[in-house]
């Protein structure tokens, strides 16, 4: 009599390898999943940084080339009198408008300096005059919304007229 050969699984097996391959895709999904969360923090982090490094820089760059603070400018708005190439007068503004840094010159709006998703949620300029100088000292706090995270930063500094001395 011949014995037959049964090849197969049996459904030991079957649970077994199914048990196995159920933990290994559990793992690489919450890899995933962690993986992606971390590129979207550090996007966040990346985009809020360099939009409020950029703006101060802007901001930073004219004050030193400005002439003198406006008498107008208050704790929420800068008003600094400058001049372009050619040497003609003009009026430069810093102004918080509903959470949008916008700058203007001479009253037309050339643009909110933020990017997507970014808001001022904080701005503030205050003059320092001495005998011999203008300043103005900056503060600025910036916030990131983007999808169900928010992510918020201070940004400082404080810069000199290079025309009031």
């Amino acid at each position: 009599m011949k014995t037959q050969n049964k090849k197969g699984f049996s459904i030991v097996e079957i649970m077994v390898y199914l048990a196995i391959f159920t933990a290994l895709s559990i793992l690489v999904i919450n890899s995933f999943i962690v993986i992606l969360s971390s590129f979207n923090t550090t996007n966040m982090n990346r985009k809020l940084l360099e939009s409020g490094v950029v703006s101060m820089e802007r901001i930073s760059r004219e004050i030193r080339q400005a002439e003198s603070v406006d008498a107008s400018s208050t704790q929420t708005m800068l008003v600094l009198n400058s001049h372009d190439n050619s040497g003609t007068d003009m009026i430069i503004k810093f102004i918080d408008e509903n959470g949008e840094l916008n700058l203007y010159k001479d009253n037309t709006l050339q643009g909110n300096l933020l990017g997507d998703n970014l808001s001022v949620t904080n701005l503030v300029f205050n003059r320092i005059t001495t005998t011999v100088s203008q300043a103005v000292k900056i503060k600025m706090t910036l916030q990131y919304s983007g999808g169900h995270k928010t992510k918020i930063e201070n940004f400082y500094d404080t810069v000199i007229l290079r025309g009031s001395y």
